[in-house]
């Protein structure tokens, strides 16, 4: 296949606006299908026309139940009418779990700081001047005087919007030969580049996955280029996102899974969503067979975004020079360690006449916080080896490499708040100098709890206990249900906790302390199913 070359448009790849009529619902079946005939024979039943698939090739009991939508992607009325159906399935009784694979709704309500962000936190903080000063931040230079491959033989997994060759980024520095497009549905995850003002989805970040591989194994110069944390590293384009806050999981999950077959060594994603079973599954494979998986833990939101706030995935939070904490980064007791991500110097475009031009430009997010520890993970593979470090530890490896961020390879500034930005800054240097730890060192305290409720505590930062105590207060329930009610709606509910700030609020005591519910803390009720509202809603309002 022929490859464009830097800085030309993408080929000829069109607008498109992922899923604008299309529903997807992710099922998990009791007993595993065969020939798709005993799920196709439910949604003949219950939903007529519809099509599964495998969400993975080998099924494992895992389907992606795909359907038409009247209604628009990232709207109230299209989260009502996909969780609605997700609903309908499980009281079918026919499957063991259901939910709908919804994109986030973008709007004020959901964002932490809407004035500061209105006015634009600048993206030239003091200090952030000289393209090197995030690596010095993590004490780049030090780990390549220990490991002067710099990362060489890893593969990084990047499932983002697609690469480009842009001269800062470097075609040597790509592994073309098992990208893929989970969009387009073909073998080529070259990114578009189409002029972000023609673009229907808020958020859609045309080059960005070019600008966060550029951070990871930038093949630049000093001068006037972009040189990555492991430049000996390649990254492994997979384009499954157009935009990084509105996107299906289901199409992540299965770049995720990807990955692991084709075998890589670290996965860095640098989107953010509500999560989704599959996405889930999907991580919990790739870190069982001995990869290392990190996500960005999230801009403008007042929660930590999934995967980031998943049990089996590192989360990072975004720092920048002066080792000052970002204040429109996510935060939580969820981020495990922090690194650069204010002010970072970058493979980047701008367009003019809808042509893009290829640049090197300054841009902060909690993305470039991720893929800097990306790189740092492929220094560290890189040096002990990662066959070697495979069979040593077996699943066990990530394990391993969050034990040593927190036992060495942190920096931990004077007034840090590790209850917010995690072990530190990563220090590169110190986490390749540390021995490694013999397993009956590990704490098995590296990874969150596994439970529905301590999976939603985990993206609101709260203790579990603090959100069990909230529904059962608001479900009129024993505590010990409250895990059975969860399960059957967790997706949903992330939903609308990330969704309506008053209705988590209000969950975890925070605006109100009696049993009741107002109305300006229910969640939007357009976007409930009305298996939700009556659980939630009309049947915590005393009447």
């Amino acid at each position: 296949m022929e490859r464009q070359s830097g800085g030309e448009v993408g080929g000829e790849k069109l607008p498109r606006e992922p899923g604008a009529s299309e529903i997807r619902i992710g099922v998990r079946c009791a007993t595993e299908p065969v020939d798709d005939v005993p799920l196709a024979s439910i949604l003949n039943d219950a939903l007529p026309g519809w099509t599964a698939a495998p969400l993975f090739a080998d099924a494992d009991g895992m389907w992606l139940v795909t359907g038409p939508a009247e209604e628009r992607v990232g709207t109230p009325e299209y989260a009502r009418r996909a969780h609605s159906l997700a609903q309908d399935l499980i009281d079918s009784g026919q499957v063991e779990h259901a939910e709908a694979d919804v994109p986030s709704i973008v709007s004020s309500s959901t964002v932490e700081n809407p004035e500061q962000v209105s006015l634009g936190l600048s993206d030239h903080p003091p200090g952030s001047e000289h393209a090197r000063w995030a690596r010095d931040a993590i004490r780049c230079d030090a780990a390549w005087a220990i490991s002067p491959a710099r990362g060489a033989g890893i593969r990084i997994a990047h499932p983002d919007t697609g690469y480009t060759l842009h001269p800062n980024l470097g075609a040597d520095a790509l592994d073309l030969t098992i990208d893929r497009d989970f969009l387009d549905g073909n073998d080529d995850a070259l990114d578009p580049l189409l002029d972000p003002g023609s673009l229907p989805l808020p958020s859609s970040f045309p080059g960005h996955g070019t600008s966060t591989a550029s951070v990871m194994v930038g093949r630049g110069n000093e001068r006037d280029g972009i040189v990555g944390v492991a430049p000996g590293a390649t990254v492994v384009p997979l384009r499954a996102v157009e935009s990084v806050v509105q996107f299906f999981d289901s199409d992540v999950a299965r770049a995720v899974e990807h990955a692991r077959i084709s075998g890589c060594h670290v996965a860095s994603i640098s989107v953010g969503g509500l999560g989704f079973f599959g996405l889930r599954a999907a991580i919990d494979r790739a870190v069982a067979a001995g990869m290392i998986v990190v996500a960005a833990a999230g801009n403008n939101v007042r929660v930590v975004v999934a995967p980031a706030s998943y049990a089996n995935c590192l989360a990072a939070a975004a720092t920048g020079p002066e080792d000052l904490t970002w204040p429109l980064s996510s935060r939580g007791r969820t981020v495990d360690v922090s690194a650069p991500g204010w002010g970072v110097h970058v493979a980047d475009f701008t367009w003019e006449d809808d042509i893009p031009t290829p640049r090197v430009a300054r841009s902060s997010g909690s993305s470039y916080a991720a893929t800097h520890l990306a790189g740092v993970a492929a220094l560290w593979l890189a040096h002990h080896g990662a066959d070697a470090l495979r069979e040593r530890y077996g699943a066990r490896v990530q394990e391993v490499f969050l034990f040593l961020l927190r036992a060495a390879g942190s920096r931990v500034p004077e007034g840090w708040d590790a209850d917010a930005y995690g072990a530190g800054i990563v220090d590169a240097g110190a986490l390749l100098a540390a021995p490694l730890p013999a397993e009956t060192e590990l704490d098995g305290n590296t990874q969150r709890g596994v439970s529905p409720v301590t999976r939603l505590s985990a993206m609101v930062d709260a203790d579990p206990s603090e959100l069990a105590r909230g529904l059962t207060r608001r479900l009129t329930i024993p505590e010990a249900e409250v895990d059975t009610v969860v399960g059957r709606f967790e997706r949903e509910l992330a939903f609308h906790l990330a969704d309506s700030p008053a209705f988590t609020g209000e969950l975890l005591a925070r605006e109100r302390v009696d049993g009741s519910a107002t109305q300006a803390a229910w969640p939007d009720m357009r976007a409930c199913s009305p298996q939700f509202a009556s659980t939630f809603v009309t049947g915590c309002q005393g009447t």
